[in-house]
């Protein structure tokens, strides 16, 4: 499981953003609750993160906060 990423934050086009880590590109879904919360593009920013693997894709979410990452983990309980 992949549960946090640093990096650059490349390009914010909601609902996703692209975050270079260390010359990696994460390309990351994220709510806007953690796209108000984000820096200008070229900044720094840490996300907590949940990796999803279906049969046809892997997804990474990201989220400011352990709070909403949380909720989110629970809401795929239900």
């Amino acid at each position: 499981m992949i549960g946090r990423l640093r990096g650059q934050l490349v390009t914010k086009q909601p609902p996703f953003l692209l975050l270079d880590v260390n010359g990696v590109g994460y390309e990351i879904e994220a709510p806007m609750s953690t796209f108000y919360e984000l820096p200008a593009t070229g900044e720094q920013v840490m996300l907590h993160t949940h990796l999803v693997v279906r049969e046809d894709a892997h997804v990474l979410f990201g989220f400011s906060t352990l709070a909403e990452r949380q909720l989110f983990r629970d809401l795929l309980k239900v």
